[in-house]
């Protein structure tokens, strides 16, 4: 099994919002990069939250948002934004982890008689 180099982190606002925030009724993605990370290290799986944390920030993040509902909106869509991406991290990792796993079991050295 291949890891692939990116994910993306896929946000829907909420329709409601459109009123509001025009541009965060529609879906926006930000590709999250972590091919340069050893994820089978705790730092690496750190590094890697913290993308993902900076990728929540840069999809929802609106320096627009001036009263409380623009506020809690964003709120929202980086809550949403999360639960959608810590899945996708996760089975990232995993996915890193059993492939090292089966590429360290298929390097190991046969001794026989």
């Amino acid at each position: 099994m291949v890891t692939p180099k990116l994910f993306s982190l896929a946000v829907l606002a909420a329709s409601a919002l459109a009123l509001s925030t025009p541009a965060m009724a529609d879906w926006k993605t930000k590709e999250v990069k972590h091919d340069d990370l050893d994820l089978s290290t705790i730092a690496g799986q750190e590094r890697l939250m913290t993308r993902v944390k900076s990728a929540v920030k840069q999809v929802c993040g609106s320096p627009r948002a001036i009263t409380i509902n623009e506020r809690l909106d964003e709120r929202k869509c980086k809550q949403a934004a999360m639960a959608s991406a810590m899945p996708k991290a996760e089975q990232t990792v995993a996915a890193y982890l059993e492939t090292r796993r089966i590429a360290s079991r298929d390097t190991k050295a046969v001794v026989g008689n």
